[in-house]
């Protein structure tokens, strides 16, 4: 480096510049410091449809305030939300989703698809799927998704997914159960 100022300085080069050039090449060759970041969570693979519905439920299920990089990761941007009751359906974003089941703090989350069918086109899917889900070990609702699927080429994402809860007037029907 002591050479290369020099030469900078020999052939004309404003000093200014010959100090900054110096600082530049000082502050390239020094060491990177020795903390690591820590490496991303690595998300389970949506290939196959089947792996996303395992990445759904590996994304729902754990402590209800965990960390949702994952379950970012499985929706293409703008992706709806939408939980469907007796007073219609309420549209969420998944900043919406994720802070609503974070008001459960660290009580554990756990959801299951007990059965899906699907159908594709081309780049396209919709699954029909059944799910359990739990708060806290005791059991919280059964119900419906309809999940609306896109593939990169490579991977699934979810752009929609629909869904209602089992209720006293709306049993879900045996077809749709294991």
């Amino acid at each position: 480096m002591r050479r290369m100022l020099i030469l900078l300085a020999l052939t004309g080069c404003p000093m200014s510049l010959v100090l900054g050039y110096g600082f530049a090449l000082h502050a390239q060759t020094q060491t990177p410091p020795t903390a690591t970041p820590a490496a991303p969570t690595a998300c389970p693979p949506t290939a196959t449809l089947d792996q996303l519905i395992a990445a759904i439920d590996d994304a729902i299920s754990g402590p209800a305030n965990k960390d949702r990089a994952c379950f970012r990761q499985l929706f293409l941007p703008n992706v709806r939300l939408i939980p469907v009751g007796a007073v219609g359906p309420h549209v969420l974003s998944v900043d919406d989703w994720i802070t609503a089941v974070a008001k459960n703090n660290d009580a554990v989350v756990t959801e299951h698809q007990l059965k899906y069918q699907s159908e594709t086109f081309g780049h396209i899917a919709h699954l029909w799927s059944t799910y359990e889900t739990t708060l806290a070990g005791k059991p919280l609702a059964r119900g419906i998704n309809s999940i609306q699927a896109i593939n990169d080429g490579q991977t699934w994402h979810v752009i929609e997914i629909v869904w209602q809860a089992e209720d006293a007037t709306d049993k879900i029907p045996a077809q749709y159960l294991p």
